[in-house]
């Protein structure tokens, strides 16, 4: 194949095109970066359940804490490191369990809207970091739902309580098209605020509830959902149509939900934003299926994560090892299309228990999950790094893939007791934070506030990326924008196949060698940040000056700074192969192509130029199989460079530019331009005002002597400022 060689001057990204086989495990975030425990040593535990960023660069964790032998509701802000900003608590004057929080939005005023369970309470006390607020009212039933809303500092502004009888769980709360909210909820009443929802009432049984609130917490609108059997809830996610998805269990066996495959059906409801049901569907097996998490997709696919042990109708598997029909419970990934059927599957995990507590989509397009996991194999690869860890307890999973559901890393924390992960959520820089509850005193775990009647506490962590120093790497790869990074080298022959992006990142070099192969379709990003590129490459823009020349079957590019102090690390170049039959190779800033097509063919690619806070340069060209035009390969201006005395110029501003390369004897420079005005020009200067952008300069060199035109252009492109 082809050598490339980087020098750190550039950030690259290439289409190429080549070929091979699966999966990877360097340079990915599993390094835990630092880790937090917060808690009482009381009675009940605490429990982290949920995190979410927030529209400062921080983040709100909810769960619940114990005190006094009473259970609180738990809501706090969060700095980047896991320290506390603020915290409020939820709790009544008797309610010994039984009170937590289930889940939180942020408004665009920056307040925010916490759901909660809540019973056995005749007044709540909103207890924040810097008040406390009492206020009497009536318990409803057995368990309640209550709706807050808290201000930017977590302050209680107002709340209300719904419920009726029975046990009422609260699950999500999402904004509506309309300026209200719609609350997903499950009941087992059937009077109260539940009362006139069309509950089915065929048992002592559960139903979905709809709920629809005004800004103020008002109740504008309800309606039930259910069969003869029991539906929960566990996830609610808007559509691209303004409609939502909802996704749980159901074991009802009737005309509105069934047939009954087994003990427990996955179920998937879409409805319209006005509570209307467009269509349901259930999915199962022979055992227990429940759908735990969804994500709607902007192109209407529907993401759904959900725990199964069952092996047969829409769960059926080749028993082995790694996945044995013991009736374990192990985590799938299914995809809807925006009718509901079934497009894709998939079963992750090993021979243990795994849960998916939460689905994420991460912002390379892939998915990232947070659950639990008792297994040592498969999918689970880490576990032996702490002694006696694998004695039947859990640890927290950590795990990515691909949007083709193709495994990309996993990662497990924890201790000897057992720990468990509840939510994730990605930091700017490609990190991820966790959150979720432990019991360990050991291993990972450090700071439990243990307590001989309960030793859970809410557990934080980060993992980021292990950075070594040069790193070899010949792999099979499968990963979609992940990352493999080294603080001094890389050398890597690696096979990336099924469309992946890897990206390679070292401060010093990255060398892909012999036997590095990349199928067509696929992309290899190279950067020349080492380990704190990662996350941090943005498709944004630049002005740039290209010379190029042409050469025998190819053409040869070289990017140069506008000025001589101009940093290229800001720079991001791709090269998208319109044609399998053409090869890149590069040293340092200089970009070659190669044509290896017969019959003095033309293959075209595409060159992008990017620099953050600029619009793109694209230059779309084809490379000849032939000696184009009988230009020399080497021309004797090779060394040439147009000057300009500042990065950037904006329309209106005159600029002078100055060629410095070498002309021979009888050879003229030809200056072109596009959106510039000309003002004057000289032998090797042009003086030019932008009228509008794009624009761009182009210093062309004439012909030589023999009648042979000597191709060797540098041009400027010159683009607006985001």
């Amino acid at each position: 194949m082809f050598r490339k060689k980087v020098s750190p001057k550039f950030i690259l990204s290439i289409f190429l095109s080549i070929c091979s086989l699966q999966v990877v495990g360097q340079g990915f975030p599993t390094n835990l970066e630092w880790q937090k425990c917060y808690g009482w040593n009381d009675y009940y535990g605490d429990e982290g359940t949920k995190i979410i960023p927030t529209q400062d660069g921080n983040y709100i964790a909810i769960g619940k804490k114990s005190l006094s032998g009473l259970e609180a509701v738990w809501v706090s802000k969060m700095g980047y490191l896991g320290d506390i900003i603020w915290e409020t608590t939820v709790s009544g004057d008797n309610a010994w369990t039984g009170f937590k929080a289930q889940d939180v939005i942020q408004n665009p005023d920056r307040s925010y809207i916490l759901v909660a369970r809540i019973n056995n309470y005749s007044n709540l006390r909103f207890n924040n970091s810097n008040s406390l607020k009492i206020s009497p009212i009536q318990n409803k039933g057995n368990v309640d739902i209550l709706v807050a809303k808290l201000n930017e500092d977590g302050n209680m502004i107002w709340f209300k309580t719904f419920g009726g009888d029975g046990e009422d769980i609260p699950i999500k709360i999402l904004p509506t098209n309309d300026g209200n909210m719609m609350l997903l909820s499950y009941t087992g009443s059937s009077n109260g605020d539940i009362a006139n929802s069309e509950k089915n009432t065929s048992g002592f049984n559960q139903d979905l509830w709809l709920a629809k609130l005004d800004q103020n917490g008002t109740l504008l609108s309800k309606k039930c959902i259910g069969g003869s059997g029991d539906e929960a809830g566990f996830d609610m996610k808007k559509t691209s149509d303004s409609g939502f998805i909802i996704v749980g269990s159901s074991t009802s066996n009737d005309n509105d939900f069934g047939p009954n495959k087994g003990g427990k059906d996955i179920v998937a409801i879409k409805i319209d934003g006005s509570m209307n049901v467009v269509w349901k569907k259930t999915f199962g097996g022979n055992q227990r299926d429940e759908a735990r998490k969804v994500l709607a997709q902007p192109n209407g696919d529907i993401i759904i994560g959900l725990t199964s042990n069952s092996s047969d109708y829409d769960f059926q598997f080749v028993s082995s090892d790694i996945f044995p029909n013991n009736f374990e419970e192990n985590i799938w990934l299914m995809k809807l299309n925006s009718n509901g059927d079934i497009q894709n599957k998939k079963m992750f995990g090993g021979a243990g228990h795994d849960i998916i507590n939460e689905l994420i989509a991460t912002r390379d397009g892939n998915f990232a999950i947070a659950g639990s996991t008792r297994s040592n194999n498969g999918d689970i690869r880490d576990r032996n790094r702490i002694p006696s860890n694998n004695n039947g307890k859990y640890d927290v999973l950590f795990m990515k893939v691909s949007n083709n559901f193709d495994f990309i890393w996993s990662k497990t924390l924890g201790g000897s007791s057992d720990d468990e992960g509840n939510g994730i959520v990605e930091t700017g820089g490609g990190a991820f934070i966790g959150i979720g509850t432990t019991q360990s005193t050991d291993g990972d775990v450090v700071g439990n506030h243990f307590s001989s009647q309960n030793n859970r506490d809410i557990w934080f962590t980060k993992i980021n990326f292990t950075c070594l120093a040069d790193l070899i790497t010949s792999i099979d790869l499968v990963a979609v924008n992940s990352d493999v990074l080294a603080s001094q080298s890389i050398t890597a022959s690696d096979r990336v196949t099924k469309n992946s992006s890897i990206h390679y990142g070292a401060t010093k070099n990255v060398d892909l060698i012999n036997g590095f192969n990349s199928e067509f379709g696929t992309i290899i990003d190279i950067n020349l940040a080492g380990c704190s590129s990662s996350g941090e490459i943005n498709a944004n823009p630049i002005q740039i000056k290209v010379n190029n020349e042409c050469r025998e079957g190819g053409m040869k590019f070289k990017f140069m700074p506008f000025t001589p102090n101009t940093d290229l690390g800001q720079y991001k170049i791709s090269v998208q192969n319109l044609d399998p039959k053409i090869e890149f190779s590069f040293n340092g800033n200089t970009l070659i192509t190669k044509n290896n097509l017969p019959n003095n063919g033309n293959a075209y690619f595409v060159v992008k130029v990017f620099k953050e806070g600029y619009e793109d340069f694209e230059y779309q060209g084809y490379t000849s199989t032939c000696e184009h035009d009988n230009a020399p390969i080497d021309c004797p201006e090779n060394n040439r460079d147009i000057i300009l005395n500042k990065e950037y110029y904006g329309v209106g501003e005159t600029f002078t530019a100055s060629w410095n390369g070498t002309l021979l004897s009888g050879q003229g420079l030809s200056w072109y331009n596009e959106n510039v005005e000309t003002i004057s020009t000289t032998a090797t200067t042009f003086t030019g005002k932008i009228t509008s952008f794009p624009a761009h300069l182009q210093a062309q060199p004439g012909m030589l002597p023999n009648s042979r035109p000597c191709h060797g252009s540098t041009r400027i492109e010159f683009r607006a400022r985001k």
